[in-house]
């Protein structure tokens, strides 16, 4: 994430809905080892608590991924929630020799939304069921495998004084891999879903602010980043071995002062007056010298590391404590010698250049006030640090490299303190040899912002409070009397409650030191020793102090409960790590479930699923997690791989499948790809052009695409020029068209070869590319998304606030019904339309009847059966009417056997029919163009090439048709292949062309066929097309594994209906007979069987498609062509995880 340069942040506009909003996310790499950690300082309610919080995948099965643990290492117990390696949720507790354990039914594999979970204890629930419960998107999960039922008044190690975590199992160090949002904890009380969101009106479940109260050890973690902090912050962060960006420290620092947490490495202090690379140690008296690639340059938000060790060793931990020395350099003539000054009057801080001259001598320093606390090194040679500070006598010094307390020196200060125009300077060559440069830091106390003072020990572990008059972010302390270190303490490193004591040392290069030793309290008001340890409190002894505050009204690790109960982040989180994507502005990722590649699947994922690379060497084909249905849309690429380049950039159908190696170049793929020979090749649906060395890319390059959805035009770019004289945002000259029937069809792709071969990519969310790449906060034409460049005028961001408005609401159009039959007359409800449904598809689950289809058109009780090819007949106690909000039921075996379960589909028309005369042939007609379905009726003539009307505003591209008056097979057209005639209850097919649905009309080819147009003979035909974010007609290719195809509709599907090109099984699923995944419960619309329920139909519908989990031949046969229609839940644009 990046800042703009208002230090705004990006993505937080063009909400525009008045919801409850989320703005931003946390990050969690796996390989990082990253989380957020905090020991409580004192146990409370043990027994009742709820837990809270929006979660979207990253990596999926072989991990685990915890959300919540806390652990007791001395006895290794634990409480813990996470996904298991086998995507379930699981609670675990361990505690005095018990064990307890629930998982959830449901498992958790959708990487492209959010989910919402609730976890609840409750421990003094008289229910034993009710003393755990998980929810999921505001529905409560069935418990799977349990063991330990939790008994009555358990206590768990949640509320404990035991380490906290989130993000880690502590148990096995696992971590988590995807993103974190507003997570709430309540300490005290067992919640529902309701206490944090609700139902929106396409069914989604969505956010809302929770405005309870949270208990003593309550938390709240919105992961929000303040971008105007002013004068100091620190930031911790992990090194990557090559080179990254740090952010986070709210403003362009001019000082920054590096120190590696976990090594024995030097402390390293870079400024913006001596320049990126050169450094000097505080706990050296080396002069300074230049690091090759450590700090490479400062930023407006942080600054960029090169791949030193020192600075960013991988997996190494820093710290790096940053102060805002004013904005510009300025000759300074205020002393005797002139200086170069750079100083933040407002914060009283300033560095000062100079070249001694070996007499005394006065040194300009900018501030409006006389330094109290000053820092000197002489840059040239091997020299002594020289600090003064007003709370020795200025006859005296000290040494910043040395444990020795104020020594005398009366040539070092010319035994005068500063004024308010100078500091002073003698003879001494720590401060002023002949010809030699100096570097200075200065600061004086700022009310508010920072003090330097003194206090005397007492030598007891409640020690003196020492008054600053602000809450300390960070303090130095030194013994001045007497031997000791230079105690480096901050509350970034030591986030949480009292005491901080997480300490380093200026005068040494050891790793970090946490121990009670160290102990010191951050009051509101000052700070308070909680040791007796020399260095810090002997009784008697001096002390002098540099105490700075951190302005920053919040960070991503801290509480803004009220309660103050902030965490420490550990492993490599950073501010990079605050994401634009979050549950109400979900963002285009690559999508691991979407493979594409003939051999062994070799893509490794990474940072939140924007980061791929691979394991082997093979074609691998990758695709982006959202559709583009219309709209003009702008990405970017960063390629961070090395070695050979062979990797493909572009667009592919949803649809697209390679079918032997290769990457996306063959048919309905649009793309560039650099070869190993050098040359860049353009690939334009299968038609191949070199285009030269030229304009090949490799690695180091960021890749721009902007595509328009609405005219098929596809632009490519390279680091800021677009290729092939295109402009996007003029519309002119782009590289490709894509056919009209595909443009809004169309997912982002990417091919790589080699197992160096690597892409980071960026929809909007992340300029930064992960921490690797200064961010630059380029905003699409909606005033969305953190881009490196600036997208073409009118391109957006690839995220579900840019997706177009949905002009349908799933559930008022199509619905599913289950009811238990009862053998009497009935009528079932919940349909939910407003309106009588207008299409009735009915099947006993339970026992071998047949299914009925009834429809408004035709009447109630006038039934047909999908499974036989018998002609309609009448069913008085059948289904009697279409009611309200359902139907009425007689007593037919068929539709109300009594305690057989039934399942209703449901679809609405046009309501009461209506004639069309604008075929040959008039049709009656109930339609609803909107969600592109009709129900048409019409009597046949044995004419060649009869025309009928369909009532539609688009082409059908699925039609069932059924003669009424004969048996006759249920015939069907599939627009995958219009040239043959399916049969639903038969294995066989016809490869003669029957019909040709047109926008208005559909023609009749075949005469005479008892099917299709048989004179006199009455028809009906149930017509569908796609309708964005309501209904899908396609087709996808199977691949005969497990880890099965997966089909992107463009939302979460309510019900799935698949048919092998090859065969007459025709597979139904619903997610109200299979409510959650894996679903594997299936009827056949050709066959009369109760539901069958296998592995064999493992499949799992999610909030973009649906993906196959079984290997069955008659929904995943390798090679093989399957059609299917599917409905919506929701559209992807409100939809959550499943």
């Amino acid at each position: 994430m990046s800042v703009l340069n208002e230090n705004t942040i990006i993505g937080a506009s063009g909400a525009g809905t008045g919801d409850y909003e989320i703005e931003q996310s946390l990050r969690f790499n796996d390989d990082d080892t990253s989380y957020l950690t905090r020991t409580p300082s004192a146990a409370s309610n043990r027994k009742t608590w709820t837990w809270s919080g929006w979660v979207k995948r990253g990596n999926l099965g072989g991990t685990r991924m915890p959300l919540f643990d806390a652990y007791q290492s001395s006895s290794g117990t634990m409480t813990q929630m996470m996904f298991t390696n086998t995507d379930i949720l699981q609670f675990y507790t361990s505690i005095g020799g018990i064990d307890y354990s629930y998982e959830t039914l449901a498992v958790f594999r959708d990487p492209s939304a959010w989910y919402h979970i609730v976890v609840v204890l409750n421990t003094v629930s008289s229910t034993q069921q009710d003393r755990f419960i998980v929810y999921v998107n505001g529905e409560r999960q069935a418990n799977a495998n349990q063991y330990g039922a939790l008994d009555l008044d358990v206590v768990t190690y949640i509320n404990s004084t035991e380490p906290h975590n989130i993000g880690k199992a502590s148990d096995q160090s696992y971590f988590a891999d995807g993103y974190m949002g507003e997570v709430n904890f309540i300490d005290g009380q067992a919640l529902t879903p309701d206490s944090f969101g609700e139902t929106g009106i396409y069914g989604e479940w969505k956010p809302i602010a929770y405005d309870g109260t949270y208990g003593t050890n309550g938390f709240y973690l919105p992961f929000e980043q303040d971008y105007t902090v002013e004068g100091f912050s620190t930031v911790t962060y992990e090194g990557k071995g090559v080179g990254q960006y740090i952010g986070g420290t709210g403003f362009s620092p001019s000082l920054t002062w590096i120190k590696a947490r976990n090594q024995t490495y030097d402390h390293h202090l870079f400024d913006v007056i001596r320049g990126p690379l050169n450094r000097i140690s505080s706990n050296s008296t080396s002069a300074e010298s230049s690091m090759t690639n450590s700090l490479t340059a400062f930023n407006t938000d942080g600054f960029t590391l090169g791949d030193t060790a020192q600075v960013n060793l991988n997996n190494g931990e820093f710290v790096a404590w940053n102060w805002d020395m004013g904005g510009t350099t300025a000759s300074n003539t205020s002393g005797s010698i002139t200086s170069s000054v750079r100083a933040n009057t407002a914060y009283g801080q300033s560095i000062v250049s100079y070249t001694g001259t070996g007499s005394a001598a006065t040194i300009g320093h900018g501030l409006a006030s006389a330094p109290e606390f000053w820092l000197v090194k002489n840059r040239s040679v091997v020299k002594n640090w020289a600090v003064g500070t007003t709370q020795i006598p200025a006859t005296n010094w000290m040494q910043l490299e040395q444990t020795g307390g104020s020594d005398s020196g009366t040539t070092v200060w010319n035994s005068t303190y500063p004024s308010t125009s100078s500091i002073n300077i003698g003879t001494a060559t720590v401060t002023n040899a002949s010809g030699q440069d100096y570097i200075a830091y200065c600061w004086h106390s700022v009310t508010g912002y920072s003090k330097f003072g003194s206090y005397s020990g007492n030598g007891s572990s409640t020690g003196p409070v020492v008054t600053t008059g602000f809450n300390p972010a960070f303090v130095m302390i030194k013994r001045s009397s007497s031997t000791g270190g230079w105690i480096m303490l901050d509350n970034t490193r030591s986030a949480g409650p009292n005491p901080i004591n997480h300490k380093l040392q200026a005068d040494d290069s050891g790793a970090e030191d946490v121990d009670t030793s160290w102990n010191i309290s951050f009051l509101s008001n000052g700070f308070q020793l909680g040791s007796n340890h020399v260095w810090m409190n002997a009784s008697g002894s001096t002390y002098i102090y540099a105490a700075f505050a951190d302005t920053r009204e919040y960070a991503y690790w801290y509480d803004q409960s009220g309660n103050n109960n902030d965490w420490t982040s550990e492993g490599g989180l950073t501010e990079s790590d605050v994401m634009v994507d979050s549950p109400t502005n979900n963002f285009a990722t690559f999508n691991p479930i979407h493979d594409d590649t003939t051999g062994t699947s070799t893509e490794v994922f990474s940072q939140g699923n924007l980061r791929v690379g691979e394991s082997g060497t093979g074609w691998s084909n990758i695709f982006g997690s959202q559709g583009m249905p219309s709209g003009k849309w702008y990405w970017e690429a960063y390629m961070v791989g090395s070695g050979t380049v062979d990797c493909i950039i572009g667009i592919a159908k949803t649809n697209w499948h390679r079918g032997t190696d290769g990457g996306i170049d063959t048919a309905g793929a649009y793309s560039i790809y650099t070869a190993s020979d050098g040359n860049l090749y353009s690939f334009n649906s299968g038609s191949s052009t070199n285009e030269g060395s030229g304009v090949a890319f490799t690695w180091g390059d960021i890749l721009q695409v902007a595509y328009d959805a609405d005219t098929g035009k596809l632009w490519f770019g390279k680091n800021n020029t677009w290729l092939f004289s295109g402009n996007p945002s003029t519309g002119s000259t782009p590289k490709m068209t894509v056919g009209a029937s595909d443009t809004g069809n169309m997912l982002p792709a990417w091919s790589q070869y080699h197992a160096a071969n690597a892409w980071a990519v960026n929809f909007g969310s992340d300029s930064s590319f992960s921490g690797v790449k200064t961010p630059q906060g380029n905003q699409d034409s909606n005033d969305i998304g953190d881009f490196f460049y600036a997208p073409p005028t009118g391109f957006l961001s690839l995220c579900t606030k840019s997706l177009p408005d949905v002009d349908v609401i799933p559930s008022e159009h199509f619905n599913t019904v289950l009811y238990t039959g009862n053998g009497a007359n009935r009528s079932i409800s919940g349909v939910g339309f407003g309106s009588a449904p207008d299409f009735v598809w009915i099947k006993n689950r339970s026992s071998g009847n047949g299914h009925q289809l009834l429809d408004v058109v035709r009447g109630a009780t006038k039934h047909l059966s999908s499974n036989t090819d018998q002609a309609q007949s009448t069913a008085v106690t059948g289904l009697t009417s279409f009611d309200s909000d359902g139907f009425s039921l007689g007593t037919a075996t068929g539709v109300n056997t009594n305690g057989d379960g039934f399942v209703a589909w449901n679809w609405k028309a046009g309501g009461s029919a209506s004639t069309l005369t604008t075929g040959t042939i008039d049709s009656v007609v109930s339609a609803n163009p909107s969600a592109g379905f009709s129900i048409v009726k019409y009597v046949g003539n044995n004419t060649a090439n009869a025309t009928i009307a369909h009532g539609l505003s688009q082409t059908p591209t699925f039609i069932i048709t059924k003669n009424m008056t004969n048996s006759a097979y249920w015939a069907t057209y599939l627009f995958n292949d219009a040239n043959k005639k399916y049969y639903i209850n038969a294995s066989s097919s016809d490869a003669a062309t029957w019909i040709t649905p047109a926008s208005a009309l559909i023609t009749l080819v075949q005469t005479n066929a008892n099917n299709v147009n048989e004179s006199g003979s009455s028809y009906i035909n149930y017509c569908f097309h796609s309708v964005d974010g309501h209904s899908r007609v396609g087709q996808y290719t199977g691949n005969g594994n497990s880890d099965g195809t997966f089909v992107n509709c463009g939302f979460r599907p309510k019900y799935v209906l698949i048919r092998r090109n090859l065969d007459a099984f025709w597979n139904i699923f619903d997610t109200e007979r299979g409510p959650y995944n894996m679903i594997n419960n299936v009827l056949w619309a050709n066959g009369g069987d109760a539901e069958t329920v296998s592995a064999n139909w493992n499949i799992d519908l999610l909030s973009n498609g649906f993906k196959q989990r079984g290997t069955h031949d008659y929904m995943n046969d390798n090679g093989e062509t399957f059609f299917f229609i599917a409905f919506a839940e929701t559209p992807f644009k409100f939809s959550n995880a499943r």
